[in-house]
């Protein structure tokens, strides 16, 4: 009996002191705090929800600049300015600046960006690199095409004082007044800028709306061809001497060839990969004959002004 009152008195104890914790533990749970942490379906979804949002807006928005590598199909006019006396050998006259009457180009280079990310997803700078610039113009004949050059007017390679036809040392004058043709290949490089002005605008498509100005400095090959045509000459229907420098003048190939350093400035719109531009392009070449034995050594150094108006896609 004593053992049994023992047990029943352990017993009730247990469970009061039971009771008595787990009522402290209750009195001790901050039933709103704790709630708040609870990670509901709901805010599973809407977590996922925004990481998608995000995602979606950082692929939408690499797109917006993804649009780096630029081809260009120009129309141009150019203008080459003597930069000396340059005698045509006719009355005593001189080149004048000639200027093309039309001219086209294809441009192709990449903008490479100089940071990571765009400066507040609005303004990229860029270095660019222009591996093919390459141009074609064309000059028409001066005035009415008449008495242009005069194959029996002759200067002396060393002196440039003129000299007789069955001169050794003498040279044609250059026929610089004929049509022309005149074809350049260079490459540049320099900094540009990129501007996105509507990447805060709630409208997607503006987003790819991009100006972009630039200053490249290069260098570039030129040659000249001068095409042939006899009746541009002065010295027509005689005999000798004068007759078989008609017909060597006739036959030479009229080729003039320079190169040198060019800076360009430009700018261009573009919407994703499509855009127009204009830029002007400047520099100074001294030209000389391909066929020095007959047009000597000369070099004759000339300004040359070209723009060129392009239509650009980018990829």
């Amino acid at each position: 009996m004593k053992k049994k009152l023992i047990l029943l008195s352990f017993c009730f104890l247990s469970l009061s002191a039971f009771a008595q914790t787990e009522n402290e533990a209750e009195q001790n749970i901050d039933w709103q705090e704790d709630s708040s942490e609870i990670v509901t379906v709901s805010d599973i979804i809407n977590m996922q929800q925004a990481v998608t949002v995000q995602n979606n807006k950082e692929k939408h928005f690499a797109d917006v600049w993804s649009y780096r590598t630029y081809l260009n199909l120009s129309s141009t006019k150019a203008t080459f300015t003597p930069q000396e006396k340059i005698k045509t050998g006719v009355n005593s006259g001189f080149v004048e600046e000639f200027k093309s009457d039309w001219g086209a180009s294809l441009t192709w280079g990449h903008n490479y960006p100089l940071h990571k990310h765009p400066i507040a997803n609005v303004a990229q700078i860029n270095l660019d690199y222009t591996w093919i610039d390459l141009n074609v113009n064309h000059v028409k004949i001066d005035g009415d095409g008449t008495n242009i050059y005069d194959s029996s007017k002759k200067f002396d390679k060393d002196t440039h004082a003129s000299a007789t036809s069955s001169s050794s040392n003498s040279a044609f004058y250059t026929p610089w007044n004929l049509e022309k043709y005149e074809a350049n290949y260079g490459m540049s490089i320099g900094p540009s800028l990129t501007i996105a002005p509507f990447t805060y605008v709630n409208v997607p498509a503006l987003h790819y709306v991009r100006f972009n100005v630039y200053y490249h400095v290069g260098y570039y090959a030129s040659l000249i061809l001068m095409t042939n045509n006899e009746e541009a000459d002065v010295n027509q229907g005689l005999t000798g001497t004068a007759k078989d420098n008609h017909d060597k003048m006739a036959d030479n190939s009229k080729i003039d060839w320079g190169h040198g350093m060019t800076t360009s400035i430009g700018f261009s719109v573009n919407w994703k990969f499509i855009g127009f531009g204009f830029e002007t392009r400047k520099a100074k070449l001294k030209y000389t004959s391909l066929v020095p034995s007959e047009f000597g050594k000369d070099k004759y150094e000339f300004k040359t002004n070209l723009s060129r108006v392009y239509l650009q896609f980018r990829f």
